[in-house]
């Protein structure tokens, strides 16, 4: 994934780079230093607290988060029908495809249960101190893109 933001990244800046780092703690990155940090995936399988004051630390004022996540459908009936599916549906799949190990899938459908809602995840983000928090909602809600500022 990273390799290909950075192809994708070769037109728009020469100061941009791309680490894989750990969320909770990226020692690596000096308080108050980085412009934008985006994470894609990453809040459903490590203390979803931590990272978000971690990325808060490194953010300069006025910079920049945007999370891609799981989310939640926000008509109820649609979201249990997705739901069901995930439960019964995909972990079928993944047994058949992996010849009889579906773990993976039961594993995503944890992280889709267990994961806070679109506006919920919003409200954490707003106790950390990140102001002008919105997210826009995509392929029905099944995933959203938050976006943040540090103030």
């Amino acid at each position: 994934m990273l390799d290909k933001a950075k192809e994708k990244m070769t037109n728009y800046s020469a100061n941009t780079s791309f680490m894989p780092l750990d969320a909770e703690n990226m020692i690596q990155i000096e308080s108050a230093s980085q412009d934008v940090v985006s994470i894609s995936l990453g809040l459903k399988i490590c203390d979803r607290h931590k990272a978000l004051q971690e990325a808060y630390r490194v953010l300069k004022a006025e910079g920049r988060l945007v999370v891609l996540e799981a989310s939640n459908i926000p008509i109820n009936w649609i979201h249990k029908l997705y739901l069901g599916y995930m439960s019964v549906v995909m972990p079928l799949i993944g047994w058949l495809a992996t010849g009889g190990d579906s773990s993976a899938y039961q594993y995503l459908l944890k992280g889709v249960k267990d994961f806070p809602s679109a506006e919920a995840l919003a409200q954490e983000m707003k106790d950390i101190g990140f102001g002008e928090v919105n997210f826009e909602r995509l392929s029905f809600g099944i995933v959203a893109i938050h976006m943040a500022r540090k103030l």
